[in-house]
């Protein structure tokens, strides 16, 4: 079940940013879109984002993430969205399932969705919350109008 829910601000910010958010995610940037082949590549100096179709269903959107945390070291994953939680998490609509609330009580947001993202304002991290220092297994991204267009365009809005 899905239901919008009033945003709680996060405790804790630094300068605005949550400190569940590495400050790498404003570098983060368009790299390559591909509406034909339905593809967003997002990149930045620590990290890249990859969202293709999973395994031709419309709906359902493969999401992979690289963090680079040194020359001999990264962390990967991946995980799958529906097109309702990419719709989410870049803050297209303000949708969670109700069995992701308790992440926004605990670390405030906007939207989250348990295991894939959580989001505050402009302010997302996939899979999840993290320390907001190097060395976490996952990527922060400060959306732009140019990544939540790109994405309302692969969803065929």
């Amino acid at each position: 079940m899905k239901t919008v829910v009033k945003r709680r601000d996060p405790e804790e910010t630094f300068m605005g940013v949550p400190t569940w958010c590495h400050h790498h995610g404003s570098k983060m940037r368009v790299e390559e879109f591909d509406k034909t082949f339905r593809s967003l590549r997002l990149a930045g100096s620590a990290a890249r984002l990859t969202i293709i179709p999973w395994s031709g269903d419309i709906q359902k959107w493969l999401v992979v993430w690289e963090v680079i945390q040194s020359s001999s070291e990264k962390a990967v994953g991946s995980v799958v969205f529906s097109s309702d939680d990419l719709r989410s998490a870049f803050g297209l609509s303000d949708e969670s399932t109700e069995f992701s609330l308790w992440l926004i009580d605990l670390y405030g947001g906007d939207s989250a969705r348990q295991g894939k993202y959580i989001r505050w304002k402009e302010f997302l991290n996939i899979p999840c919350p993290g320390t907001g220092h190097d060395g976490d297994p996952n990527v922060s991204i400060h959306i732009d109008g140019e990544m939540a267009n790109a994405v309302r365009s692969l969803l065929g809005e």
